[in-house]
């Protein structure tokens, strides 16, 4: 089994440190769970597919790599912003500690689950 949790944290251009800031875990279990060395436990895998707002299938690497690929895409399609727009939100999420990053992100998907 190869997991999309590389991939899913690419997307959102963070780094291992960061992930395993945000769910609980060490840089180097991030990296483990990476490079498939490790087991996933059930619930840090529910939390890796809230946080990134994916199926836990998607996760474990059960769903198309096009649909990994197309998150930030759709999402950006879904709030019809420009490039230049996303940036500088994007910037401005970067200035935000993390506790406040990750109360939007929650938002997030919490809005997404209604569209």
């Amino acid at each position: 089994m190869k997991s999309n949790i590389r991939k899913l944290r690419k997307q959102r251009n963070i780094s291992q440190k960061i992930l395993g800031e945000d769910i609980g875990l060490s840089q180097q279990a991030v990296s483990r769970m990476e490079r498939d060395r490790s087991k996933i436990q059930v619930d840090v895998l529910i939390h890796l597919a809230d946080y990134f707002n994916v199926s836990t299938d998607c996760v474990l690497g059960y769903c198309s790599n096009k649909a990994v690929e197309n998150q930030a895409e759709m999402a950006l399609k879904l709030q019809g912003a420009t490039s230049e727009e996303t940036i500088m939100n994007i910037d401005n999420l970067e200035q935000m500690d993390r506790a406040k990053r990750q109360k939007i992100w929650n938002i997030l998907a919490e809005l997404k689950r209604y569209l």
